[in-house]
């Protein structure tokens, strides 16, 4: 921050917004996104979509401030709470800044009418009014979709991720829509091998509507959904070959249940800390053996509609019906039809295993609150999901009302992910769109909902930070651009109007109109050193062109890319 403020006071007001993103850069090579390489089942995106993202980091920023050079890679360390860095003479409303805070994490950032939500019902009662989706109208958000004619529609998922984005920016259910988010992360499958939108549509579906149900069910739910079943293999996946002589089945989708979804690679203590043997080595949560017998039981589960995605069947003469050994439990072997249920079996099993209560807690803490738990916050919430049986609903209010998830080591100190940031800004500026432009805006930042690059997803628990490279920013930097700047086509929608503030008599002079986009874009309190560098931009005139100017600053500064 010293480097920062250091900065701030030797350069111009863009050139030290750059800078100033350049100190949170993760220090790691940064990766070259250049044009899309449109694959066979994907339809080229013409030159004119995101516009300036095909584009290298422009000389003249918007507005007249005028950049110098282009970021640099730094060491990344710890964001330090900015509640403790603002020299401010007033300090910010705590109210106000824990709203703003549950906002980002619970949901996907604070709209105005958001933040009045949660100050008027308080946030623990804001919590439980969210844990509660189907006692919230959303019929307005809804209204809003993008018209999708034929649900079996051949357009690579296009009109059913813009739904998606639609409710990430709209809905009143905003906690559903991050715990949406949040599973389809930690389980993910891609259009880049499924091809079609429909079975990828009721993908999403099935994660939300356990979203905050039993974990035990949506593992069920998962392991027969027609998605799952293409990307990792399991259908048509036979215990037998065509001549009846038993084979080895696929083991990908058994691997990765173990592995990624519920009881990670290593055997752990309820706090989240590995299990060490005698040697100090850590010991593993399963074997080899364990994923080959999971294999076996999941045999038999195949798709025959692939014109209606009707759902998935099964089979008993490709499943396996031996009895097997998992986890060092016996499963007893079933035959015919019954054998569907060894689907319910594994998952029986999966779920008295020691390590699945704080794997999947541990990754939840991570992606609602912070990268880096305390043991005893994991513990806390460990034991909340396995007494509960994996209650998804009390496991998250464990989450979001422990002490911890208010504390200054939380509390604005994690990075954002692009969706975070593109829907972020547009929720904070209540942006209209049909999700058109943050389509092609995730596609370039490599972070589109339906296309997660492996089964390993955007990103590992964890390692967030890895996101924020060179190249991002510069991404981001010309999203914030394509923002403000209202220009409209068939691949950019986005526009937000600034005459409430002009219209706004008492925002006539800069630093009002400065406290006030602080508030809305960051619900927390701008460095006092940004502040003044914003009001100087200003030259004392209030206008449309400076506001819009303003808030692109912000948007690219690194208070915005706090989380």
């Amino acid at each position: 921050m010293n480097r920062c403020i250091a900065l701030l006071r030797n350069t111009s007001v863009a050139a030290t917004t750059i800078a100033l993103a350049a100190a949170y850069v993760a220090a790691a090579p940064p990766r070259r996104i250049g044009p899309p390489k449109p694959a066979s089942t994907m339809r080229a995106i013409p030159a004119t979509a995101g516009r300036g993202l095909f584009r290298t980091a422009p000389a003249v920023t918007p507005f007249g401030a005028t950049r110098t050079g282009a970021p640099s890679i730094v060491d990344r360390s710890p964001v330090a709470n900015p509640v403790a860095l603002a020299a401010s003479a007033k300090p910010y409303d705590q109210n106000k800044l824990k709203a703003g805070h549950l906002l980002r994490r619970a949901g996907f950032g604070p709209s105005p009418s958001d933040m009045q939500e949660v100050l008027t019902r308080g946030q623990n009662a804001w919590i439980d009014w969210q844990l509660d989706p189907s006692a919230i109208d959303d019929s307005a958000n809804e209204a809003r979709f993008y018209p999708v004619p034929d649900p079996l529609i051949d357009d690579f998922g296009y009109s059913w991720q813009l739904h998606w984005i639609t409710r990430m920016l709209y809905s009143r259910k905003q906690l559903q829509e991050k715990m949406t988010l949040i599973w389809h992360e930690h389980m993910p499958v891609s259009i880049g091998k499924i091809g079609w939108g429909k079975p990828m549509h009721d993908y999403e579906q099935m994660l939300r509507r356990n979203s905050l149900g039993s974990f035990r069910e949506m593992l069920e739910d998962l392991t027969r959904d027609p998605a799952m079943l293409i990307y990792l293999d399991n259908n048509y996946n036979s215990a037998f070959d065509y001549e009846g002589n038993p084979v080895p089945p696929n083991e990908n989708y058994a691997r990765e249940l173990l592995q990624l979804f519920s009881t990670g690679p290593q055997l752990l203590n309820m706090d989240g800390t590995p299990v060490l043997d005698g040697e100090g080595s850590v010991r593993p949560a399963y074997s080899e053996q364990d994923v080959r017998e999971t294999a076996r039981a999941l045999t038999g589960w195949y798709i025959e509609d692939y014109d209606e995605w009707t759902g998935s069947l099964f089979w008993e003469g490709m499943h396996d019906p031996g009895n097997k050994t998992i986890l060092g439990r016996t499963l007893q072997g079933r035959s015919g039809p019954e054998g569907a249920l060894e689907v319910e079996d594994v998952v029986d099993i999966i779920m008295d295993h020691p390590s699945t209560a704080p794997f999947i807690s541990k990754m939840l803490i991570q992606k609602l609150a912070t990268e880096t738990p305390t043991p005893g916050y994991v513990q806390r919430v460990a034991t909340v999901f396995r007494n509960s049986d994996g209650n998804l609903k009390q496991t998250v209010r464990a989450i979001l009302t422990d002490s911890e998830f208010t504390s200054d080591a939380v509390v604005r100190t994690q990075f954002k992910s692009p969706l975070e940031h593109f829907v972020g800004a547009a929720r904070a500026t209540e942006t209209v769109t049909e999700g058109h432009s943050f389509y092609y805006w995730s596609y370039f930042t490599r972070h589109m909902p339906y296309l997660p690059p492996s089964v390993f997803s955007f990103y590992r628990p964890g390692q967030k930070g890895a996101l924020v490279t060179a190249s991002q920013i510069v991404f981001l930097d010309t999203f914030a651009e394509d923002l403000i700047d209202t220009y409209t086509d068939d691949y950019t929608d986005a526009e937000f109007s600034v005459q409430a503030i002009l219209d706004n008599p008492k925002l006539r002079k800069p630093k009002k109109v400065v406290n006030y986009l602080g508030d809305r874009l960051l619900a927390a309190p701008l460095d006092a050193t940004t502040k003044s560098a914003l009001i100087d931009y200003f030259g004392g005139r209030v206008t449309e062109e400076k506001i819009r100017g303003a808030i692109w600053l912000i948007l690219t500064s690194p208070d915005f890319q706090r989380n």
